[in-house]
């Protein structure tokens, strides 16, 4: 998925002259001067010795021609220093890099680092150099910044940045409302502060920190300069996030693995045998493999309380520091993979008291990718047919004006994938391209298709794909699709040849196939 820069935009003040006025008589005050005399001392510049600029060079891969790469691009935005010479950005900021490096914003000094710890769904990346004398002459006059994730609603906070020559810019915000939201992945639901103010900027940044009283409370997350709305990532978050990273072993973030249905119509919940002020939503939408099924809840369920909170008829908790909040933030804020969860739920007009383990779907579990970074997508290509495993980046590269035909039945599938876990497929692989060659003539309009079967093998990924090609026993390659027209055929000495012209050949191809 490429991510598009949060852009900011340059708020210009008017400067007036003052008016002038006769002279009289009266003895003439000395004017101080325009320009500071030589020997005078020069005006301060204010910096902040807990930023480093950081530059990255990023390159993704091509999501409809998965053998190549994107033209590369830059990004620059501020890090936080933090404990141990590490530095805190947005995951934005290092997603598909192949270059990072951090920059002094007063002196221009500047050294390469790494990744040492990224959660895309939280949106949170942790570098650090490597150690050497350059590192530490390079850290010697920053300090670490504290995590404070005590704002509430009210608080004003600052957003920094650094100008040209490193000094220091403030835009100060009040905190008028805390949710939750996606991020940038799908599915993915946190906590997040919202403000209100113009944000000044001298360029576009993907990360910039956000601070009260000298300590970190978030980083920015987007800015709306039409309706002067930001939103910020939140400290919570970065110290879960943190939390997690220092035991050596990260696990990201729990998820329950459900889908919730509001109650708020009277005639609905007369149906679902609820009273007028009794609390609970229905669950609609149990995920295989999730916290939710392992603790034994049902779809029709409905839920009442997580962990002894009350959850109402909206879905929300009472969240002690932040008010009225999404049950979400109980699971995907508040706690952490292996904690033990308690869920009360009503079944079949009965309380039920469910316990649990609270567990972490990885991306690589999902029957459809949710995300896909720093790394390039699975494919086999077998005669000129392009087959890959379907994701969430590959059809949000289309576009919503472009999801029609095939694209809209792969958005619908990738929407409801029950069908496809109950036969216990893996993932979900698909024909996405037709290249002109002797073997796909005739196929070249075709796209966009379920692969069900492949010489007579069931499809559950891409490694059972190619394994059916590689063990074919008769002269034609089988291919079973689930919508029209539903049998392809290739003649396997024809494809192999295709498959030999097509290395190295037009569409610059080095492999025909990526499995790892």
């Amino acid at each position: 998925m490429k991510f598009s820069p949060i852009f900011l935009f340059l708020a210009l003040g008017a400067a007036t002259l003052s008016a002038q006025t006769p002279e009289t008589e009266a003895p003439k005050k000395k004017r101080a001067p325009a320009v500071a005399e030589a020997g005078s001392a020069p005006q301060q510049v204010v910096q902040n010795n807990s930023l480093v600029r950081v530059n990255a060079t990023s390159q993704p891969y091509s999501l409809h021609l998965p053998w190549q790469k994107e033209s590369p691009s830059s990004r620059r935005g501020l890090g936080v220093v933090l404990a141990g010479n590490r530095v805190l950005v947005t995951g934005q900021m290092v997603a598909d890099a192949t270059y990072i490096e951090l920059e002094l914003p007063e002196k221009g000094q500047k050294i390469s680092a790494k990744v040492v710890a990224v959660d895309y769904e939280a949106n949170l990346a942790l570098l650090e150099s490597a150690p050497s004398d350059k590192q530490k002459a390079f850290f010697a006059g920053l300090k670490p910044m504290a995590v404070d994730s005590s704002t509430r609603i009210d608080d004003k906070v600052d957003i920094l940045q650094t100008g040209r020559v490193g000094e220091l810019i403030k835009s100060e915000l009040r905190i008028s409302k805390v949710m939750t939201r996606r991020y940038n992945v799908e599915g993915s639901g946190f906590l997040v502060y919202e403000a209100n103010n113009i944000v000044r900027s001298e360029a576009n940044s993907f990360t910039l920190p956000v601070v009260k009283s000298g300590k970190l409370v978030g980083l920015l997350l987007s800015y709306d300069s039409k309706n002067q709305v930001t939103t910020i990532l939140p400290a919570p978050i970065i110290e879960h996030f943190l939390k997690d990273v220092a035991d050596g072993s990260y696990e990201g973030f729990p998820s329950l693995g459900m889908e919730l249905q509001t109650t708020l119509d009277e005639q609905f919940r007369d149906f679902l045998g609820l009273k007028a002020d009794a609390p609970g939503v229905l669950i609609s939408l149990v995920m295989k493999g999730g916290s939710a099924e392992k603790a034994g809840m049902k779809k029709g369920d409905i839920l009442v309380a997580i962990n002894g909170f009350v959850i109402d008829s909206r879905g929300d908790y009472k969240d002690p520091q932040f008010g009225a909040l999404s049950s979400s933030h109980l699971v995907r804020g508040r706690a952490y993979v292996g904690d033990k969860v308690e869920i009360q739920v009503i079944r079949e007009r009965k309380e039920v008291t469910l316990k649990g383990e609270l567990t972490r779907r990885k991306p690589d579990d999902f029957l459809v990718l949710p995300y896909l970074f720093d790394k390039g997508p699975r494919y086999v290509l077998m005669g000129g047919l392009l087959f890959q495993e379907l994701s969430h980046p590959y059809l949000d590269a289309f576009g919503e004006e472009q999801r029609g035909g095939a694209i809209l039945r792969l958005s619908r599938v990738a929407s409801h994938p029950d069908k496809y876990e109950e036969e216990g497929r893996k993932k979900l692989v698909f024909l996405s391209l037709v290249l002109p060659t002797p073997s796909a003539q005739g196929y070249d309009k075709l796209g966009g298709q379920v692969v069900n079967k492949v010489n007579g093998k069931a499809i559950k990924d891409l490694n059972d794909l190619n394994d059916a090609f590689k063990s074919v026993k008769d002269t034609t390659h089988v291919i079973e699709l689930n919508d029209f027209p539903h049998i392809l055929y290739l003649d396997t000495t024809n494809a192999a040849n295709d498959n030999k012209r097509l290395l190295g050949g037009a569409y610059r191809i080095g492999s025909l196939m990526r499995l790892e």
